[in-house]
């Protein structure tokens, strides 16, 4: 099994990257990519973190009945 903390400093690497490309290429930036990619970026941050949130709260719940 992937050690617990690389797994949240992957998802956490993964989330900064989606949302660099989101401050390179989104909305607000000078060259925005269309539409569909931006929403893709956005779908993707969000269940990033919501594996995130879930990984901690398990890890949390496995280091308390240990």
């Amino acid at each position: 099994m992937t050690d617990p903390a690389e797994m949240i400093a992957w998802l956490d690497r993964r989330i900064a990257s989606a949302m660099a490309w989101l401050d390179d290429h989104g909305k607000g930036s000078k060259r925005p990519r269309p539409q569909h990619e931006i929403e893709t970026k956005e779908y993707d941050i969000a269940r990033f973190e919501e594996i995130k949130a879930a990984y901690v709260k398990a890890l949390a719940k496995r280091e308390q009945a240990a």
